[in-house]
């Protein structure tokens, strides 16, 4: 009896180890500086147009990113909407591989609306998506991000992809 209680226990604390390494290996996989891009639909006072985004960041926890991005919103009618971003990413994992994502940041944004003149500012924005990871360098998203230009609400609907160095 006591032989098969030892077994036992051995067998256990061999299982705890390993799955301790396995939760290592997987934290440590998702850390490290990213590059993407996203494609989608920008809206602004009821005007809308095919928008584009250029992203890096570096995931330096399993739940939180920084982004540093440059999206090309509007180019339309001689009126040119582009911002530079510095958000926050959150990701609260409700799979294996998909997560739910939310973004809090600031926008430098500028509209050049060529001889009526251009304006800019820096303003909050903000979004939620979903994340999808093909493999550990591989990521998939589909997200809506709200941005507030010249106290205008305008928002974009983007589907993108991140590859993980």
């Amino acid at each position: 009896m006591t032989k098969k209680w030892f077994v036992a226990m051995l067998g256990a604390a061999a299982m705890a180890v390993s799955t301790g390494a396995l939760a290592q290996k997987q934290q440590a996989a998702t850390q490290g500086f990213y590059v993407g891009g996203e494609f989608g639909k920008f809206d602004i006072d009821s005007e809308d147009d095919t928008a584009f985004k250029i992203l890096g960041g570096y995931q330096f926890h399993r739940n939180f990113a920084g982004e540093f991005s440059y999206a090309n919103l509007f180019d339309k009618n001689g009126v040119e909407l582009t911002a530079w971003e510095l958000v926050v990413v959150g990701l609260y994992p409700v799979g294996n591989n998909l997560s739910i994502m939310g973004k809090l940041g600031f926008a430098m944004w500028d509209v050049d609306a060529g001889f009526f003149g251009s304006r800019d500012g820096t303003d909050l924005t903000f979004g939620l998506g979903v994340q999808y990871d093909l493999n550990p360098k591989l990521g998939i998203r589909g997200q809506w991000q709200r941005y507030d230009i010249d106290d205008n609400d305008a928002d974009l609907f983007s589907i993108g992809l991140i590859y993980r160095f």
